[in-house]
Order: structure tokens, then C-alpha cells, then sequence
């Protein structure tokens, strides 16, 4: 599943003008990642540092009980980009089913 959507959103960035490198995660990938996921009925926000599973600020899409995590971080030049190979998808459990 990981790989797959992986695919999907690399092929949905090139489509928006991004090549394989996405600088400046912020200001244009990350817009750019939350409309793919809302487009697939996913809630999306943003985890800081300090309350993410990776200590890199992340993109968190949630769909039912399905979560994607994607961080960014700053390279050694001082830009952000998103790294899809550190995307995490994750099952919750329902409340209520707990």
C-alpha cells in the first residue's frame, strides 16, 4: 500500500509542476499534498516536531481508520523538502471499538 501510494502522489506532483525534488514543502508541496488527500476524502492537518512519531514536522491525512504521515524537513542547504520514502501509513483503531 505504502509503494502504491507513494507512486500515486509522485505521479500527482509531477502533474502540478513538481519534479523529483520538492523544495520549499511549506509554501507549495505541502498545499499541493493536501489537496490530493482531501480530493480522496481524507482530513488533513499538520503535527509539529514536538508531537510527531518522526520529530519532523508532518502532514497527517486521516481517513476512517486509515492514517498517512508524511514529514519534511530542512536538507543541509536549509530547504525544506518532503520525503515520500519516509511517508508512514497506519490503522487506527475506531473509538468506540476500543
Amino acid at each position: 500500500m505504502k509503494n502504491e501510494l507513494i507512486k500515486r502522489l509522485e505521479i500527482f506532483l509531477e502533474g502540478n509542476d513538481f519534479g523529483k525534488n520538492w523544495d520549499g514543502a511549506y509554501q507549495d508541496a505541502v498545499p499541493t499534498l493536501r489537496l490530493f488527500f482531501q480530493k480522496e476524502g481524507f482530513r488533513t492537518h499538520i503535527t509539529s516536531e514536538w508531537d510527531s512519531e518522526s520529530r519532523d514536522t508532518e502532514l497527517v491525512a486521516v481517513r476512517e481508520t486509515l492514517v498517512v504521515r508524511i514529514p519534511w524537513a530542512e536538507d543541509l542547504h536549509g530547504h525544506s523538502i518532503v520525503d515520500l520514502t519516509g511517508l508512514v501509513v497506519q490503522s487506527q483503531l475506531r473509538r468506540g471499538a476500543e
